[in-house]
């Protein structure tokens, strides 16, 4: 008698009805290594460490994500083509049949490496582009010629096909080249996301944050994109309805989905780099279960206390990463988070109380 084969959605539907909490996403970042030196990088290190994960052992992640029922992936760094062997991990994620995107500044491929990432039939490929011009980008990255290599590498993933997202961390260098370099992204037939949030360094240094935009700007940067013509959300009405979870301040990590560090530390995020254990030492279904990755997934609306009491609350983007690493407590309130979200509700109201100020993005 045959049985009936269930499709993976099938079974992941089954596993949930049960009761089972499953990680749907993990980010494996290969490497901290990178050929690029970022002014505003969160990594401060762009060196490859001898303790890094080997070949194998990235392998061994992969199996243990896919069985505890993650399907979708990223491959991020650092850089990870600094790594010779990430075709042949990404090619073992494939054969697991993971769907995963790349994340990559795209500097090290050339026509080769764009067949062989058609072969891997990615999701998407997302890069960085900082400038609308080689001047502008290469200034950021700290590595001339960088610009050109981004961009041809984009045309030859384009000319195969492959689904490219472009993406621009706003900074007060840059924020006045964001059309300019959406349009680009437009000609080259990619996809394009502007982030105006620049992190501290993971390890402590504040050098990455000088490079913000300051008040005014962020505020000019906010009208031209037109953020004041999105409504905000009340403190109320998450009181009133505590069953259904605020996305803005209550992130899936450690919920949803899961990163895995150079050296194996299992994280929320890549930002959020709170170690829950280490693949060295225990199995991931051990640490997914574990007290510590329990711990932080059992967070609710009503432990963030300043989120409660805070009149700027519509307005914010909470990040538990930024505010461990601001404040050392993930239920904190990081200074960033308020920053904007104090400028942004400012705009709002202005926006409110005449509704053609901001008409098509323009002051």
């Amino acid at each position: 008698m045959s049985v009936e084969k269930k499709s993976l959605i099938d079974s992941l539907k089954e596993r949930k009805r049960k009761g089972e909490l499953i990680p749907l996403t993990a980010t494996f970042e290969l490497t901290h290594a990178c050929n690029l030196r970022c002014c505003h990088c969160y990594l401060e290190n762009c060196q490859a460490g001898g303790d890094e994960l080997t070949t194998d052992q990235w392998r061994s992640c992969i199996d243990q994500a896919v069985d505890l029922g993650a399907y979708f992936a990223a491959f991020t760094g650092g850089e990870i083509f600094m790594r010779s062997d990430f075709l042949e991990i990404a090619r073992h994620a494939l054969k697991r049949g993971v769907f995963f995107g790349l994340q990559t500044n795209a500097t090290r491929i050339d026509e080769p490496m764009a067949d062989a990432i058609r072969d891997l039939h990615p999701t998407i490929v997302e890069t960085s582009l900082y400038g609308a011009s080689a001047q502008s980008h290469d200034g950021i990255t700290k590595v001339s010629g960088s610009f050109a290599k981004t961009i041809a590498a984009i045309e030859m993933l384009r000319k195969r096909e492959i689904k490219v997202g472009i993406k621009t961390t706003v900074m007060s260098a840059n924020r006045d080249q964001v059309r300019q370099i959406r349009k680009i992204a437009e000609d080259l037939g990619a996809a394009y996301s502007a982030d105006p949030i620049v992190m501290p360094g993971t390890f402590g240094s504040r050098e990455s944050i000088s490079y913000r935009m300051n008040d005014v700007e962020y505020r000019d940067y906010m009208i031209s994109e037109g953020w004041g013509n999105v409504p905000g959300k009340e403190v109320e009405d998450l009181v009133r309805d505590k069953d259904r979870p605020d996305r803005r301040v209550l992130c899936t990590s450690a919920k949803k989905r899961f990163a895995i560090s150079p050296r194996g530390d299992v994280i929320p995020c890549v930002i959020w780099r709170h170690s829950c254990g280490n693949l060295l030492q225990q199995d991931l279904e051990a640490i997914w279960h574990g007290e510590e990755m329990s711990r932080l997934r059992q967070m609710k609306f009503e432990d963030l206390k300043q989120c409660m009491t805070c009149d700027t609350y519509g307005s914010c983007l909470r990040c538990a990463g930024l505010a461990e690493m601001e404040t050392g407590d993930y239920l904190g309130c990081p200074s960033e988070s308020r920053r904007m979200s104090c400028i942004l509700g400012e705009i709002r109201r202005e926006y409110g109380e005449n509704e053609n100020s901001y008409e098509n993005g323009q002051p």
